[in-house]
């Protein structure tokens, strides 16, 4: 505590927001604690900053949205990656038409779930606890990656899913590929395995009319872009912190009252592919996110 020049601490998340001399606060909980604490928050008048995957369901995310809108306070979700120059790059070049109309988008993210995740072993083992986490792969690292693509591509419409666990020792999802449709017209396809030994991938790519961006890897921050003309790659700076620029952002938005880079309602949109893809998953059929 003393390291940091803390002042205080606390026994529990309530104590902590119930504390007058606090004004806003960071929920980065397990998730299933995401909804009720942001709740507690906005009873309080204190502003929330949220960590991913925003709660456990739509329905949960649209209470949240409510209390805090009574309450006259801010809600934020810690979708960091918006703030990679790689992405704020990629966002340039597609918003300035470098690619022509996007037709397609994609996201493949392997991983393997070794020692380290056993239940038994992990410390950080409520990722893989359905209790705790409220589902796996599609959810975990799908959060981040398909907010990426909303915040680059729009609104999605429409998700067909095939959600699986193949792993053993947890009772989460480690296996998972969608198809998406956007409001745009454009189709999209997602891969996310954490049955994947050997080394780890995690690239997005945006395809148009006039060619393709490759994130490739996503937070290594190198950014491939093919047209007619040619290839050129962009390797940005890695950010010294990933967490830092949301918080910033969220405290200058808090103070000026603007608004942040990744307002509640754009992560709602993500939520709205995640469980929409579960659902879809669970009944086998298309699922209209509108």
């Amino acid at each position: 505590m003393l390291k940091f020049g803390i002042d205080r601490r606390y026994g529990d998340g309530h104590d902590l927001i119930g504390d007058p001399d606090v004004q806003a606060v960071y929920i980065a909980t397990p998730n299933k604690f995401h909804h009720p604490f942001t709740l507690a928050a906005a009873r309080a008048g204190k502003h929330v900053l949220c960590e991913k995957p925003f709660a456990t369901s739509v329905e949960e995310n649209l209470e949240m949205i409510d209390a805090c809108q009574r309450a006259g306070v801010l809600l934020s979700v810690s979708y960091y990656r918006r703030f990679y120059p790689s992405v704020q790059r990629a966002k340039r070049l597609i918003d300035d038409g470098a690619i022509g109309r996007v037709t397609l988008a994609g996201i493949h993210a392997t991983h393997f779930l070794g020692e380290h995740h056993r239940p038994d072993l992990a410390p950080r083992r409520w990722l893989i606890e359905k209790d705790m986490a409220g589902a796996g792969v599609f959810q975990r690292a799908g959060s981040h990656r398909i907010d990426v693509l909303i915040y680059l591509l729009g609104t999605v419409r429409e998700v067909h899913a095939a959600i699986e666990r193949m792993g053993e020792g947890y009772d989460v999802d480690d296996a998972s590929v969608a198809l998406l449709r956007f409001d745009s017209g454009a189709q999209g396809f997602i891969a996310m395995h954490h049955t994947v030994t050997g080394s780890e991938t995690d690239w997005i790519e945006i395809c148009g009319t006039g060619g393709r961006i490759l994130l490739d890897p996503l937070d290594q921050c190198r950014v491939t872009i093919e047209t007619s003309e040619g290839r050129q790659v962009f390797d940005d700076p890695i950010p010294e912190s990933s967490t830092l620029p949301i918080i910033d952002d969220f405290v200058r938005a808090v103070e000026t009252g603007s608004q942040t880079i990744c307002p509640a309602e754009e992560a709602l949109k993500t939520n709205r592919v995640i469980y929409g893809g579960y659902r879809s998953s669970a009944e086998g059929r298309t699922v209209s996110l509108n």
